[in-house]
């Protein structure tokens, strides 16, 4: 056994427990339910997305993290930004991480964006990773440094964040019934075809944890448009070959770029239905039936018969591009 606090991680490892403990920060510091999410592809210049439960007031994150201190109190981070786009909903967050104790320690800084580089040293740039930047500040509390005015205690993170809302107080209650299992199956398969259509501007995000009602929030590298879906699948029928989706309640919170996809895999034919079903959200809610904890979605696999759905049927190898299709759209509109 190692001696206590001489253990090490290496920089990936560091990275992933620096990242997973200002998360930590984030739910302790806010008296209510945050949206979490994650990129599954670390190359688009944002390492979280985090909203207030339901309020799509979406905020940014690139988090640079250190284990190392020099002199006495001085924290240094260095750092390229490959993929910077700057917009005034995203932030650099810097901790400073304490390997003895294995946490974060106070306090840490949130640099908007924009002014990057009015707190940082450029340093150079390196091949094809962009600019290269040096982050140095005082952690004692006393100094005036260019840092100084973005300090901030690790649990006063989400605080400092701008939202424009404050939360609930009540917890959301109930979980999916369908099983965890099931549901990572449609989102993967809708993850794979999105990251093999995808142009490069897209950063595509999971929710962590998953039980915000949105699974999925992909966001534009150029614009910082948004835009966020909810992955729904079925895997059985029944005599009438009726499918049904249940979206719970508590979780639903209807927005213009907030969308349902609505997929079939037929078990017995190891088969995916060739059509699904895409819609915004506000239309989702005008339409679906259900007045207790669900919303429900139910629609024939019967091709002759006609139901309300209808108008939103696409082929099923199209539902990655149909939503990257209205991420573009919304950005267009704002360049417009």
């Amino acid at each position: 056994m190692r001696q206590e606090g001489s253990w090490r991680p290496g920089d990936a490892q560091l990275g992933w427990i620096i990242e997973n403990r200002v998360d930590e920060a984030y739910i302790l510091s806010w008296p209510g339910q945050l949206e979490t999410y994650v990129p599954l592809h670390d190359t688009g210049g944002y390492d979280r997305a985090r909203a207030p439960l339901g309020s799509y007031d979406f905020r940014l994150d690139q988090i640079k993290g250190t284990a190392s201190v020099y002199l006495k109190n001085q924290v240094e981070i260095g750092f390229t930004t490959a993929a910077l786009h700057p917009h005034r909903n995203l932030d650099f967050t810097f901790v400073d991480f304490h390997l003895p104790t294995r946490d974060l320690v106070d306090p840490a800084w949130l640099v908007p964006c924009e002014k990057l580089a009015e707190v940082c040293t450029r340093t150079g740039s390196g091949r094809n990773h962009g600019p290269r930047w040096l982050f140095t500040a005082d952690r004692s509390g006393l100094a005036r440094d260019r840092a100084a005015k973005y300090q901030v205690g690790v649990r006063e993170l989400a605080a400092a964040r701008r939202w424009s809302i404050l939360p609930a107080n009540s917890a959301v209650a109930g979980v999916s019934p369908n099983p965890v299992e099931i549901g990572s199956f449609f989102e993967r398969h809708f993850d794979a075809a999105f990251l093999e259509a995808a142009s490069g501007d897209e950063v595509l995000m999971a929710a962590a944890p998953d039980n915000v009602g949105r699974h999925r929030l992909a966001c534009s590298k150029e614009s910082g448009r948004w835009a966020s879906i909810a992955i729904h699948g079925s895997a059985a029928t029944n005599s009438t070959q009726l499918i049904q989706a249940n979206i719970h309640a508590a979780t639903f919170f209807p927005h213009p770029r907030h969308y349902i996809l609505v997929q079939h895999y037929d078990r017995g034919r190891a088969e995916w239905y060739p059509w699904s079903w895409f819609m915004p959200s506000t239309d989702f809610a005008k339409l679906a039936s259900g007045k207790g904890p669900y919303l429900l979605f139910t629609t024939t696999l019967n091709p002759q018969r006609v139901n309300r759905w209808l108008p939103y049927r696409i082929p099923t190898n199209t539902a990655a591009t149909a939503f990257q299709s209205v991420l573009r759209r919304s950005a267009s509109r704002r360049a417009a």
